[in-house]
């Protein structure tokens, strides 16, 4: 893992928000599609706010979500939601180029496989690359919705799963990319914040395969706002 170190989160954000509109560029200068998929938390909201003042194309920019709670749009705890709020809400990007989880579907299981076919359905004729995947990381070692255990490895041959999120975690039900899809992507950044995720941070340097975000490829970086 490549790491960032910032000083505070407004810097890491903004470093952040610099690499991504770079990697944006590159390819839309070309007249290409950039997908993304982007995560929730409290770590990234800077980062997307920051984003939304970029100068980019986003009539050639795709959104997909990493992973989802089992709520409404509407509900505070919605990934969806808050990078509505602090991106998409700011920015001149077509509605058929956003992604929303279909949280509506009573089964959360057929909630994944629909998601995993609208997927399938941007990149018909090879297994899923997207351009850029935003990572955060739990005090625990989840990514995504991928919680440590037997559950971070289900669905080896899946884009898109179901997984129950452990207590505390008051929203048990979670929609999520499963870690070949994650790996398969051209670039994977983790937007870490906090000083309480110093030793999880080290842990996935170290390549700690016990925890999930051990197992992301190891060609990805790190933007962290506190020194190790």
């Amino acid at each position: 893992m490549k790491i960032k170190h910032f000083i505070n989160k407004e810097q890491m954000s903004q470093a952040a928000a610099g690499f991504t509109r770079n990697l944006i560029i590159q390819r839309t200068a070309k007249g290409k599609f950039f997908t993304v998929a982007l995560s929730g938390g409290s770590s990234p909201v800077r980062f997307y706010e920051l984003l939304a003042e970029e100068e980019i194309n986003w009539k050639l920019v795709n959104i997909f979500l990493v992973d989802e709670r089992k709520v409404s749009i509407d509900n505070s705890n919605s990934n969806f939601g808050m990078i509505k709020k602090t991106l998409l809400s700011k920015i001149d990007i077509p509605r058929e180029n956003i992604f929303p989880i279909n949280t509506d579907i009573n089964s959360v299981s057929e909630c994944a496989k629909e998601y995993e076919d609208r997927i399938r359905n941007v990149f018909p004729d090879n297994y899923p690359a997207f351009d850029l995947i935003v990572l955060g990381i739990g005090p625990d070692g989840h990514t995504a919705s991928l919680f440590p255990g037997e559950a971070c490895l289900r669905g080896q041959y899946r884009l898109f799963i179901s997984t129950i999120a452990p207590k505390p975690f008051d929203i048990p039900e979670r929609l999520t990319m499963t870690l070949p899809l994650i790996n398969s992507a051209d670039n994977r950044i983790f937007i870490i914040s906090g000083k309480g995720k110093k030793e999880i941070v080290q842990r996935v340097i170290d390549d700690d395969r016990s925890i999930p975000a051990g197992l992301v490829n190891s060609n990805s970086t790190i933007f962290f706002d506190n020194p190790l």
